[in-house]
């Protein structure tokens, strides 16, 4: 979306089902982010031939699931667009666990983050 010529931030899921349980994969495409650079991308932010900053995160869901897992990719370009692909081991992060671990390894969750598809 544009407003003003500034582009807004986007949010998406999906809830995949490949037969072993459902997995909750969010979205977010967030533009004009550069001053969240240095608190989020610190030191240990891998940093890619683009100039792209990533980093990853696993552990347990923030939302109270039982047995909930999450795995996240958060990158910033240096133009300040920020995409953070997030996915779960449950269909909800409120609800309990449905498989063992998140449809999506983190290697996928890069690619995904990463793609040219955010750019324009």
């Amino acid at each position: 979306m544009k407003e003003s010529g500034k582009q807004e931030a986007e949010y998406a899921y999906v809830v995949v089902d490949d037969g072993q349980g459902k997995s909750f994969v969010q979205i977010n495409v967030q533009p004009g982010m550069s001053d969240v650079t240095a608190s989020l991308f610190g030191s240990d932010a891998e940093v890619l031939d683009d100039g792209t900053k990533a980093v990853t995160h696993q552990g347990p869901g923030e939302k109270g699931g039982a047995g909930v897992k999450m795995r996240e990719v958060d990158t910033i370009r240096p133009d300040g667009l920020r995409v953070v692909i997030s996915a779960f081991n449950a269909a909800n992060q409120n609800k309990a666990a449905s498989r063992e671990e998140p449809a999506l390894t983190l290697d996928q969750l890069k690619k995904i983050a990463t793609s040219e598809v955010w750019v324009g």
